[in-house]
């Protein structure tokens, strides 16, 4: 997969990420670029420092390998400052509950520390014996797991 590299509100390079087993592997460069950059990531679950870009001949590069426990989220773009916007993109709103969510497919959150699993309520037909939970302005079916 590859996601934005973003400054000032705009695109100027790119990130790619890949699986290799337990890791996932990042690989961002900047061509022409000739300065040391610090990158950052931007998840659902925050901002997440990757590391130092490298210059040399043809611009920045960065390798860096994160276990799936490094990552505070599902991944959205990358930005040579936290806070950085695509645009007059929003933030997401934190979750009103304190849990730290992640997210998975199709939006399904996960809260590994206490167990729970959040699915999106549109996603499943719903009854009165489910338990649901509004996160960050949307309804959510909340079970353990």
């Amino acid at each position: 997969m590859d996601y934005p590299i973003l400054e000032n509100g705009g695109e100027i390079g790119r990130l790619y990420a890949r699986q290799e087993g337990l890791y996932t592997v990042f690989e961002a460069r900047l061509d022409g670029r000739r300065k040391m950059t610090r990158l950052f990531l931007c998840t659902s679950g925050g901002w997440k420092k990757l590391g130092v870009m490298e210059p040399g001949e043809s611009g920045c590069r960065l390798i860096r390998r994160l276990s799936r426990r490094e990552l505070p989220g599902a991944i959205r773009y990358a930005a040579t400052a936290p806070g950085e916007r695509r645009g007059k993109e929003t933030p997401s709103p934190a979750p009103r509950d304190g849990a730290r969510w992640a997210e998975g497919k199709n939006g399904v959150l996960y809260d590994r520390a206490r167990g729970l699993v959040a699915i999106p309520a549109e996603l499943r037909s719903g009854s009165k014996k489910v338990k649901t939970a509004v996160i960050a302005d949307k309804k959510y079916i909340v079970f353990r797991w």
